[in-house]
Parts: structure tokens; sequence; C-alpha cells
């Protein structure tokens, strides 16, 4: 197993315009410079010392993550990674090349040169100064004495340092992928490092988060809002500024409707972490929930810089792309988030959304028989819902109407991920007064299709001050942005304040 000691000791290497210091952790060329992490080191080396050859999947898990189970996911995340630095810093001459089902090797223009140690000491064996044997049978016993403690430590660190490494970027890649694409929750990973380094800030911000992040998931796996918290201070003690305990404590106090708040908040913790994707996704939704997509869309490509396959990245792009007009783009993109993750419920909500509202009703219907037989994305009453709405949105027939009415009133007091739906739904089928009865109900509690709450964990997301308004600003529900009731709509729910402070939507959201 490639051990991260073994970066410190390895010499820099150049194979043709790259030259990588493993030491450093810093991979330079015609393009520029990066500092990578020390798993992306690791990789980058395993895939250079193979030197066109392919090195396998289970390879890459053994070197790098020493056997310890963080699913592909991880791998995906590292790779990706790896692309984006050799596009940066050696464009068009090195690049990654997948093997379906096997793993991956390098190729291009620098590996015509053989690798070359750089600054590599020659030393001529007749100069090398001589050892008596008194002193090295009088020195042997205490030298092996050391040697053999210091292995012994060198040892278990190393062990411990590459576990360490393994439950922080399997924790990291389940909150960015979701922990069904990576096998195990965000939340146990970071417990278990918080338990080998107790004294690490970084693993407890990323443990509270996590846990906010996961809790109404089920009360033997998700987390609390008071664990949470609690992992947050912890933290907090360790390090003041760290920046996932600051945007925990900052979630669990204020919510959107107070955006202004919030948004500053966001604003201060990116000022002193500016590579921190998760308050990064948090500003971005902000700012699209409050209808300044434009904006929002310079956060979008800042996160792709630094997390380039994120699903909840490519939704936001899928979506953006959409209501910008670019709709042949946005079917691309979603295409594109489909194919890597298909399985992911941030990406197929994505590619069913754009489709079912676009006249591609056969593709969205497609998504939903699936979920059906596997449900990933829906509940079975959300199939019905579904079913019945695209049946509508194709045939516009009076009957097909009424019964996509019914089914999204009924989604739309069941569960808030289908209120979510049914008011974009009900806009789209023109009936505009259902629609504001489901937006009224759904993200003020108020009128007669309030949710009906079931026994059970609920997120902290679930509360009003929360409600998802992102549908509120996409092309579909164009129709209520222009009546009236829109303005009553925003008041109630802290926009129009908002807007007042920081400015209004986008005016292409609110044209005829």
């Amino acid at each position: 197993m490639l051990k991260l000691k073994d970066l410190a000791a390895r010499a820099d290497l150049r194979m043709g315009s790259l030259s990588v210091s493993p030491s450093r952790r810093l991979v330079e060329g015609p393009g520029g410079q990066v500092h990578v992490e020390p798993l992306t080191m690791q990789v980058l080396l395993l895939l250079l010392d193979a030197a066109g050859k392919v090195v396998t999947r289970d390879e890459l898990f053994d070197q790098c993550w020493g056997g310890v189970m963080v699913g592909d996911a991880s791998l995906n995340r590292v790779i990706a990674k790896v692309r984006q630095i050799a596009e940066q810093v050696a464009p068009g001459q090195v690049e990654i090349e997948t093997i379906p089902r096997t793993g991956y090797r390098l190729t291009g223009e620098f590996l015509e040169a053989p690798a070359k140690a750089l600054g590599e000491a020659q030393v001529d064996a007749t100069e090398t100064p001589a050892i008596s044997r008194r002193r090295l049978v009088g020195g042997g016993v205490a030298f092996a004495a050391v040697l053999g403690a210091g292995a012994i430590w060198w040892t278990e660190r190393s062990r411990s340092d590459a576990r360490f490494n393994a439950l922080m970027d399997g924790g990291s890649a389940a909150l960015l992928y979701g922990f069904r694409t990576t096998g195990r929750r965000a939340s146990t990973l970071f417990y278990e490092a918080v338990q080998l380094r107790p004294r690490e800030a970084r693993a407890w911000g990323l443990l509270a988060y996590a846990q906010l992040a996961e809790t109404g998931s089920g009360p033997r796996d998700g987390g609390t809002v008071q664990s949470a918290e609690e992992a947050a201070r912890k933290a907090l003690q360790l390090d003041s500024k760290n920046p996932d305990a600051l945007l925990t404590l900052l979630l669990i106090g204020q919510s959107m409707k107070d955006r202004a708040t919030v948004e500053d908040g966001l604003r201060q913790i990116l000022a002193a972490s500016p590579d921190n994707a998760h308050a990064m996704l948090w500003l971005e939704r902000l700012l699209a929930g409050a209808g300044r997509i434009r904006e929002s869309w310079v956060w979008t490509e800042r996160i792709a810089t630094i997390e380039p396959i994120s699903p909840a990245l490519l939704l936001n792009r899928s979506f953006k792309l959409w209501e910008f007009g670019r709709l042949t783009e946005a079917l691309q993109a979603s295409i594109f988030a489909m194919d890597l993750w298909p399985a992911h419920p941030l990406v197929r909500m994505a590619r069913l959304m754009i489709c079912a509202f676009t006249e591609r009703t056969r593709e969205a219907l497609a998504i939903v028989e699936e979920e059906k037989a596997r449900p990933i994305l829906l509940t079975a009453e959300g199939v019905s819902m579904w079913q019945a709405s695209l049946a509508a949105l194709e045939t516009r027939s009076i009957s097909a109407i009424d019964a996509a009415r019914a089914a999204n009133l009924a989604g739309a007091r069941s569960s808030s991920a289908l209120a979510a739906y049914a008011l974009v739904i009900m806009s789209a089928l023109g009936d505009l007064d259902n629609a504001f009865a489901i937006a009224d109900g759904f993200l003020l509690s108020r009128g007669p299709v309030v949710l009906q709450r079931k026994p059970g964990p609920r997120s902290w997301l679930d509360g009003p001050g929360w409600r998802n308004t992102l549908g509120l600003f996409i092309p579909p529900t164009k129709a209520m942005r222009l009546d009236p009731r829109f303005s009553l709509l925003c008041d109630g729910l802290g926009l129009t304040e908002y807007w007042r402070k920081r400015g209004g939507p986008d005016a292409f959201l609110m044209r005829p």
C-alpha cells in the first residue's frame, strides 16, 4: 500500500513537460501549477508509475484506500480531480483513459519521455566513507533497537493515517454524492474518523454538517440537530474558524425567511474558506431560490472547478441552462448526469422535470415507469401522481387534467417533496388557483392544501423557514410569476423584504 510518508520521501520527477513533486504535493506544467490533496497525489503517482499500462480499480482501492470500503464514488471523485489537474497544467498532453469495468491508464505525449528523478544525487562507490567493523558491531544493537521501535511506530502511524484519510474521503464523497452511491452514510464515516483523531477539527466539522444533512433520514442512521450542534461546537473549540462547523451553526440558527442574514453568513464563510463546496452549494441554492439566477450561475461554475461531478452541481447546471432558455444544452447536461449517476435521486429528478415540461413526456414517463419497478426517487404515491400528470401534460384533455388535479392535491397534502412538484405541475397545466393553493400550503402552511404531517422523523429542512422555493423560478411556473397573487406569496416568504435589501429577481424571469 502506498503510504502518506512515502510522499515525503519520494523524489520529484519529470515526464515530458509534466513535473510532479510528491513531497510538496505540487504538479506543474505549461498551463501552470496546482497543489493537490494527498489522496489525489497517491492516485496520480500510481498512474504515472504504470507508464501507460492499465491500473485496475481494485489496485487503486488497495494501494490508496488500504482496502477501506468507501464505494466507487470516492474513486470517481479522485479520478475526476486528476483529470482536472491534467487539463489545467498540461492541456492536450496528458489524458486519463477509462477502461470500462476495469480501471484507468494515462495516455499522451509525455509518455514518450522516460521519467527522470529531479535533483537525484549521484554517489560514486569509491567515495563512500569507510565504516569500521568495530563501529558497526558496537553500534549495531542500539541502532537495531531504535530502528525496530521506529519501524513499529511508523507502521502503526501510517496505518492510522491511511484509515483516517480513507474515512474522511469516503465521508466527503457520501456528502457530495449521496450515501446510496457510496454505500455508507457520511456521518458514520466521520464518526469513525473522530474516534481515530479526537483532536481533528476538520473531522468534527464535517461530522456536524453530515449529521445536520442527515436529520430525518431515520432514527437509527440519521443525525439530529442537537448532535450536529454539539459536534460543531467541538470543532470550533479546536479551530474557531472551521468552515463546516460555522456553516452548520448558521443553518441551524437561521432560516430562508431571513435570507439576507443567511447570505451574509455564507459569504463570510467563503471569504475565509473560498474552496468550501458545501457553503458554495448553499449560497447557489439561496440565490436561485430568490430568482437571482445569473449570480447563482457564477457560483455553479465555481463549484465545477472543485467538484466537477457532484450530482447537485450537475442538477443545478441543467436547471440553469433550462432557465436561460438554452434547452438543447440543458438536455445534454441532464443526459450526461444520467450517464454518470443513473441511480442518483437528484439527477433523475432533473431529467424527469426537464423532459416533463418540454414536450418530452414519453421520456419522462420512462423514468417514472422505471421508478415503479425500482424506486429510487419516488414513492408509489409519487409514481401515480406523475403518471396522471404526464398524461395531462401530453393530451391536455379535460378528463386527464381533472385526474391530474386530484392526484396532485392528494400528493401535496401527503409529502413536501410531492408538494414541490405539484405546484409546478398545476402551473404548467394552467390551473393557477390550485397552483397557488398548493404553494400556500407547502411554503406557508396556510389555506386548504396544508401538508398533513405523518408521525416519524423529519428533516430540519422540512420546516416552513427552509421550504424549497426553487420551483417558483423555473420555466413551467412563469404563469404564476406573472399573476398578481405571486407578490402576496413572496411577501409571506420574506422574498419581498430580501429583494428590497439585495435587489429583485432577474428581469428575464418576470417578463411575459
